[in-house]
């Protein structure tokens, strides 16, 4: 989990910065990455699971907003 969070960091940061090499195609791959997470961590019932899978959440609704907005 923490390879896929750096990662996210790492497209998060250079799409910031303007950089071309975030691709839109980058940035779908991050967001399936999440969506695995999320699918993974839903089965589990404690507390800390829930929270994390509502931050999951509001990052790939972040990277999906990006997407939208990147060129094609």
């Amino acid at each position: 989990m923490m390879a896929s969070a750096h990662a996210l960091c790492r497209v998060l940061s250079l799409f910031c910065e303007g950089r071309p090499s975030v691709t839109r195609n980058e940035i779908i791959q991050e967001i399936q990455k999440l969506t695995e997470e999320i699918r993974t961590l839903s089965y589990s019932s404690t507390k800390a699971a829930a929270e994390k899978i509502l931050q999951l959440q509001q990052r790939r609704r972040e990277l999906r907003a990006q997407f939208e907005t990147a060129e094609p």
